[in-house]
């Protein structure tokens, strides 16, 4: 058989023909790289199995690297940036590197699905980006279908856990206020000098009925650090373990809507201010 060569291979010898030598050595090579990238992503896919985040109430720089495991953000700056090792003694990983590695996270089902029509996402791997994005676009736009749509897309988390995270918080904020026993804001800090404004907030006043009218007395507060003292950061809110059994945030109590009437049982006295006060004002109105 004219072409026809003996290839020994331990105890074994293979016969093939010369044109086929070709095409089964790029087979071969073809075949071993697939077998080096099925090993790499099953290493990837153990150490996310293994990995497990959870929104606790902030979103730090420090929470996105926590949630990403190292082997996973290295395979993606490898793909976006190279696998020279110039590009890897850069530790340092764009916006996009850590947007890729957080919907790989997010998107990541221990076992094989076939194409779902729902999708679900396990709230063990809720990377900071995906909730972010959930409640950023949830308080500009309240679109529950554009939500839900970018959802499915595996961009963001469902319009129900984001409702879900919205209770939690204002449950944990409202726990604040009565251990406290005052209601402050969770952002303001502690020690720094703290300017308020009080006015009136007041919508077609005129009207005969509740309904059309509104009348409230608004609240700012300003803080000014410094930069020998940019004050305390209060403790971070820690969300509830346990799930909200409705998805409205509950109210506070009657104590904080219900203001009694302030009045004086005396008549006061009049304030007699002295000389050079009075013409301190008097001067700098005029």
């Amino acid at each position: 058989m004219p072409e026809l060569e003996a290839h020994t291979k331990g105890r074994d010898v293979l016969l093939m023909f010369e044109k086929d030598i070709g095409p089964a050595i790029a087979f071969a090579c073809d075949y071993n790289d697939t077998m080096h990238m099925a090993k790499t992503i099953e290493m990837i896919r153990c150490q996310l199995a293994t990995k497990k985040t959870t929104f606790s109430g902030s979103l730090v720089s420090e929470d996105i690297d926590d949630s990403i495991p190292p082997p996973l953000l290295q395979s993606v700056k490898m793909i976006e940036h190279g696998p020279n090792i110039k590009s890897q003694l850069d530790n340092v990983s764009t916006n996009s590197d850590l947007a890729l590695a957080q919907l790989l996270m997010f998107n990541y089902h221990l076992n094989t699905q076939k194409a779902p029509v729902q999708h679900r996402h396990s709230a063990d791997r809720e990377t900071p980006l995906c909730v972010y994005l959930g409640l950023l676009l949830f308080a500009k736009t309240r679109k529950r279908q554009l939500i839900d749509t970018l959802f499915q897309h595996g961009l963001r988390i469902s319009y129900d856990r984001v409702l879900e995270i919205s209770t939690q918080l204002g449950e944990a904020v409202v726990e604040r206020y009565l251990n406290e026993g005052v209601v402050c804001q969770p952002l303001l800090k502690g020690k720094v000098f703290t300017t308020a404004a009080v006015d009136s907030i007041d919508h077609n006043p005129s009207s005969t009925t509740s309904k059309s009218s509104f009348h409230v007395t608004g609240n700012s507060i300003f803080q000014h650090p410094m930069k020998d003292n940019v004050g305390v950061r209060r403790d971070q809110i820690i969300l509830p373990t346990s799930k909200p059994k409705s998805k409205k945030v509950p109210e506070l109590p009657d104590a904080y809507m219900n203001m009694k009437p302030a009045y004086l049982k005396t008549k006061p006295e009049p304030l007699i201010l002295p000389e050079d006060v009075l013409a301190f004002l008097t001067t700098t109105i005029y």
